[in-house]
């Protein structure tokens, strides 16, 4: 059975239910680590609706935009925040990684970075959480803006966390399987004209 996600906007709280407790863990258990760049727990729990049992997580509110909306956004400083976020849980070369980072999922505000939607977070290579974030802007930009902001973001990244080139061959790889059969998915298009050469960029700069 498909998970069912449903989100309650308040001025100052966000509540999300989840019909299973698979979701509903692995995104609770991001907010209990109170990660960098993580909104605030406020509450969590079960809930008896009339005709099932749903699982809930109330978060402060971010009254922010998703960062691609912002065209002057630092992807040096993404980068920062999200090595901070990776750092904060990282053992033997694994941390949590939060996996959807599609644009949504990261929030931007007065130059602050906000990562929100854990519930497909698990432990991994940070490789598989970069590569897949960088993923979004191969068919965003076009070849020379590309490279502009993604060697700012890696720079930035590895003086805090140092990308091993065999593991990113590997999680690069299977990023772009996973980004790819999602957006199928979804969105019913294949990847934009100029992916392929910013894919080979990245498939050589680590």
């Amino acid at each position: 059975m498909r998970t069912r996600v449903n989100i309650v906007l308040y001025p100052n709280v966000i509540t999300k239910t989840f019909s299973d407790t698979r979701s509903y863990e692995a995104e609770l258990r991001v907010y209990r680590l109170n990660l960098p760049h993580v909104p605030l727990l406020l509450c969590n729990g079960k809930a008896e609706e009339p005709e099932e049992s749903v699982w809930y997580i109330s978060t402060k509110r971010i009254k922010a935009k998703p960062y691609l909306d912002e065209k002057g956004f630092d992807p040096a400083r993404l980068a920062a925040a999200l090595a901070d976020f990776h750092r904060a849980s990282m053992v033997d070369s694994k941390c949590i990684c939060h996996i959807d980072n599609q644009p949504k999922n990261i929030l931007l505000n007065a130059g602050d970075f906000y990562f929100v939607d854990f519930s497909d977070s698990r432990e991994d290579y940070p490789e598989t959480d970069v590569s897949h974030l960088l993923l979004f802007w191969a068919e965003e930009y076009e070849f020379i803006d590309f490279i502009r902001r993604a060697a700012a973001f890696l720079n930035s990244y590895q003086t805090q966390i140092p990308l091993d080139p065999q593991r990113w061959r590997f999680c690069l790889s299977d990023s772009i399987k996973r980004f790819d059969k999602r957006r199928l998915q979804h969105r019913g298009k294949n990847p934009a004209v100029h992916s392929p050469r910013n894919r080979n960029w990245l498939s050589e700069v680590i």
